[in-house]
């Protein structure tokens, strides 16, 4: 079965009791695409993915996988998805190449596949997973999601407790395989991921999404321009006074300089240059970041808020 989005969710709401752990959601995620679910712990990102990987139930909206819908349609739901929970679920006692072998019965899928996977994520195939270090305790538990050959990958906090080279080691194939047309949907609350994985991110809090969009539509939303960083030579007080409009800070020896046309700034630059006759030794322009949007939304006066829509598609 195929559908134009991969995942799709419609005003989703999952309670515990009195207690409300996400408040009507909705998105949408390219077949092909990689997305981001961002938010501190508590957000509601962990609930989200149990209830669209049917581990827990929808307690109003509605949530569609693959064109299958959530509710009624559960096992297609479970067939055509690969999950990485953040805790892994495989047998400490079974080796490498048992866990998969193990995890591609249940899905009945062709033993081949699990020499494929070994030889391809260079596991070692004799080694108890309980033995195996964290990084790449992952990448097994990543390849048993992928053994059966899932349309969707979701992950849960995938580098959670690894160290910094197993991290990056990690974030590579995540990016490989969705660079082989695979749909990646992730959680997070790390910003090296938000920043190099996906190509659209929701920032959740507080069970809301209160922003969503790609790289360059999630700093619009905080009405902060692009930070120039300049080296001048010399620096004069006229200089200063004619870009006194811009606001220029000191930083680490740089001029800086936050503008909300980059273009423009440069060009009244080059006009000073001419009319003062100073060197520039060093340029950069710097747009502002998802971990600033982040930062902005979650901790300042945005906090609590969110539109009608349950995100910010833009």
């Amino acid at each position: 079965m195929v559908a134009e989005e991969a995942v799709m969710a419609k005003n989703l709401v999952k309670r515990y009791g009195d207690f409300e752990a996400v408040r009507g959601i909705s998105f949408k995620v390219k077949r092909g695409e990689a997305f981001a679910l961002l938010g501190p712990n508590g957000a509601g990102k962990t609930t989200t993915v149990r209830m669209l990987t049917t581990l827990t139930s929808i307690t109003s909206g509605e949530a569609y996988v693959n064109g299958y819908d959530v509710k009624r349609e559960g096992l297609m739901v479970r067939r055509s998805i690969g999950l990485v929970p953040d805790i892994s679920n495989l047998y400490e006692e079974l080796t490498v190449e048992e866990n998969l072998r193990f995890t591609a019965d249940l899905y009945d899928a062709p033993r081949e596949n699990v020499s494929k996977l070994i030889k391809e994520f260079n596991l070692p195939a004799k080694k108890k997973f309980g033995k195996l270090s964290s990084g790449f305790k992952r990448r097994v538990t990543i390849a048993a999601a992928l053994v059966h050959e899932p349309d969707v990958l979701f992950l849960d906090e995938p580098t959670n407790g690894l160290d910094v080279h197993s991290a990056k080691a990690l974030r590579a194939l995540i990016r490989e395989l969705n660079k082989r047309g695979m749909t990646i949907f992730l959680t997070t609350h790390n910003m090296v991921e938000a920043e190099t994985i996906p190509q659209r991110v929701a920032i959740m809090k507080g069970g809301r999404i209160i922003a969503e969009g790609n790289r360059t539509e999630l700093p619009k939303l905080i009405g902060k321009g692009a930070r120039v960083r300049l080296q001048i030579e010399p620096l004069s007080n006229k200089l200063l006074d004619a870009l006194s409009n811009y606001g220029p800070t000191f930083d680490e020896g740089d001029l800086v300089f936050t503008v909300q046309d980059a273009d423009a700034f440069m060009a009244e630059l080059c006009r000073l240059k001419n009319q003062l006759g100073f060197r520039i030794l060093k340029v950069s322009t710097e747009a502002p970041s998802i971990e600033d949007v982040f930062i902005e939304l979650t901790v300042g006066g945005s906090e609590g808020k969110a539109c009608g829509c349950g995100g910010c598609p833009l």
